[in-house]
């Protein structure tokens, strides 16, 4: 268990911004910071934190919270989890008691997985290092690729030694289940039980989570025996799926953020040798197809994908399906072909780091009109083929989401193609039409997809109720509560003078003076929350409700303190809520927000008089609600004069 103050310190010690932005690209706005949606698929950013506050907000979605709820929702963390990795984050000790059996037990399986990964990625690091074998044979192997000491580092780079059960022997003798080692998949067990080591007599690759946690390995063989596979990989599990990692990406996310573009190489050690050479925002798909998945993770940072092909035309048209996904997401695609015989990790090691950066720029070529060239290459004249390849481009083009830039290339390939583009435009609208009775089901696409025009529609009625208003005040409470005002008093002696109040304070007061409380349950057991510490001397901030550990308080108070837009005038006259600007005169936004409130009670106590009044039989007790009718309608015309609005009726 993890004592209550402990907890608190890794609170105090958050900072939400951080946090996010170890895994979402973010750009100050404001006194907020705004960034793509890691929860949903999104092209225009509407994802909001707020340092102030220690909380996000995503306005797509609606998916919101503090430093440990995003940690939980992004990472799948339980909340102890996501306390120690916090901790961990910065430096905070977590005093804990010590586990017992049962407790051991409830720990979950991704965090002794995870536990696992950190002890193999320190132990394999000591052996590469630190024993004769590893440096004769692991380090001297990655010398040899002309990896620089410190690189090695960097990545963790490691050995397992050719002994058979050494690391399984170590791993178990510090406690850890051969079941979960072999789930991890650092071990394999034999028909009585005894362990070997999966990756023994090989050099490993940790591969990082966007947090910077090691969640899997790649290990690559040193002998010279093709019937071995070259390279071995961690199984998929609670902690590592495969088709949601890059390799290097939490060491690339930072570059790639900061210049838009996103490099992407198949392999480790195509990873480590551009690094080497300076240029960071470099990530591997590892070997596997590009997956939906791995290609938002990219979105997330950046606008442009540059692939780094080296030379074999088989694998360039392998890969060009996985180049559709990146197109269908957006981004922008570019090619970059490294001469026969070469690939991004020999070019990087055999040449300046200088001369590195200045071939990918300028052998940088859009995708699009490369994938043009390689497949009318390859037709020879046919016109069977050539009709072929025509259709594949087109199929490419169709993925682009924005209709403009889909034009464009239209333009572009017709003139390569040697093809009008009527055309183009003919195949591409028949591959639309077919995509769209996929995606529909059964049934013809629609000719056109522009709206039908609508009859006029008549203006929205009012709406009853005063929960708009009950919110509305709610959410100066929680957003302005704790300013200070200067209110004006009336003195015994009719002379008038100024005193210092608090918003909260003066909210509580002006609403005791009717008695009024709150009718939605969720915002009245806010309000009396903050009214009663309030009164108790304590100081209340929205962080109090914005971190709160019921999940209602908490996403109510981060929805009233993240309004997306300021509100329309119109809003005002719809659901008779207070629309100025209030932080430059909060006094009078605060009373009149009280007092629309108070206004849209006496409507509806004045519709509930009429209601009896239908009813009614007796002469004296319809004289008696005409006459109560009369003293609101007074009320409600003296209240409408300071609201500026007409009373008909």
């Amino acid at each position: 268990m993890i004592a209550p103050d402990a907890i608190q310190r890794v609170k105090d010690a958050v900072r939400v911004e951080e946090v996010v932005g170890d895994f979402v690209a973010l750009k100050r706005k404001g006194p907020r910071y705004l960034g793509l949606c890691p929860f949903h698929n999104e092209k225009t950013p509407s994802f909001n934190v707020s340092p102030a506050l220690g909380i996000f907000k995503c306005f797509g979605c609606g998916e919101a919270g503090d430093a440990i709820t995003f940690l939980q929702k992004h990472e799948h963390l339980s909340y102890v989890e996501a306390i120690r990795w916090l901790a961990k984050r910065y430096n905070v000790d977590l005093p804990e008691a010590e586990a017992t059996p049962e407790q051991q037990l409830e720990h979950s399986e991704r965090e002794s997985l995870a536990a696992i990964q950190r002890f193999a990625t320190d132990w394999s690091v000591a052996q590469l290092w630190d024993t004769d074998e590893g440096r004769r044979i692991g380090l001297a192997y990655f010398r040899e690729r002309g990896f620089r000491d410190e690189v090695i580092r960097t990545f963790q780079l490691g050995y397992v030694p050719e002994q058979g059960a050494a690391f399984a022997t170590a791993a178990q003798a510090q406690g850890f289940d051969p079941e979960l080692l072999e789930k991890a998949g650092w071990i394999k067990r034999r028909e009585d039980g005894t362990a070997w080591d999966f990756f023994a007599g090989r050099v490993t690759f940790p591969v990082h989570g966007l947090g910077g946690q090691v969640i899997a390995f790649g290990a690559r063989t040193l002998r010279s025996d093709k019937k071995l596979p070259k390279y071995f990989n961690s199984p998929e599990s609670t902690l590592y799926i495969k088709s949601r990692s890059l390799y290097g990406i939490h060491f690339a996310k930072k570059a790639i953020a900061d210049s838009g573009t996103c490099l992407l190489v198949e392999g480790y050690t195509d990873v480590i040798s551009l690094h080497q050479a300076g240029i960071h925002n470099v990530v591997a798909s590892s070997g596997t197809s590009l997956t939906e998945d791995q290609v938002r993770l990219i979105k997330r940072y950046a606008r442009q994908v540059t692939i780094l092909y080296d030379g074999d035309p088989a694998g360039i048209k392998a890969s060009l399906r996985g180049i559709d996904l990146i197109l269908a997401e957006g981004l922008g695609v570019k090619v970059v072909l490294f001469p026969d015989g070469e690939d991004p990790d020999s070019f990087a090691r055999s040449r300046p780091s200088g001369e590195v950066e200045a071939f990918l720029r300028d052998s940088a070529k859009d995708f699009l009109a490369f994938k043009t060239e390689l497949l009318v290459r390859d037709t020879g004249g046919d016109p069977v083929l050539k009709a072929a390849a025509i259709h594949d481009i087109v199929e490419s083009i169709a993925r682009i989401p924005d209709q403009v830039l889909r034009q464009l290339y239209i333009q572009q390939c017709g003139r390569l193609l040697e093809v009008s583009e009527q055309a183009l435009i003919s195949e591409l609208n028949k591959v639309l039409r077919r995509a769209y009775r996929k995606q529909q089901g059964a049934g013809d696409a629609p000719e056109s997809m522009a709206p039908e025009l609508q009859p006029p529609q008549p203006p929205p009625a009012p709406i009853k109720g005063t929960n708009a208003q009950e919110r509305d005040l709610l959410r100066m409470l929680l957003n302005y509560g704790h300013e200070r005002l200067l209110v004006p008093f009336q003195n015994e002696d009719g002379s008038t003078s100024e005193g210092e109040t608090s918003v909260a304070e003066l909210m509580f007061e002006l609403l005791a003076l009717d008695d009024i409380l709150f009718d939605e349950p969720l915002f009245k057991e806010i309000y009396l929350d903050y009214r009663h510490a309030s009164n108790l001397g304590q100081a209340v901030d929205a962080a109090r409700y914005a971190g709160h550990e019921q999940p209602g308080w908490r996403d109510l108070a981060i929805d009233l303190l993240t309004e997306r837009h300021l509100l329309s005038p119109n809003w005002k006259e719809r659901h008779r809520i207070h629309t100025t600007h209030e932080r430059d005169k909060l006094l009078d936004a605060l009373e009149e927000g009280i007092d629309i409130l108070r206004e849209r009670r006496l409507d509806r106590m004045l519709e509930d008089l009429d209601d009896r009044l239908r009813t009614a039989e007796e002469a004296e007790e319809q004289a008696g609600i005409l006459r109560e009718k009369m003293r609101l309608n007074t009320a409600k015309v003296a209240l409408s004069r300071k609201t500026g609005r007409v009373v008909v009726g």
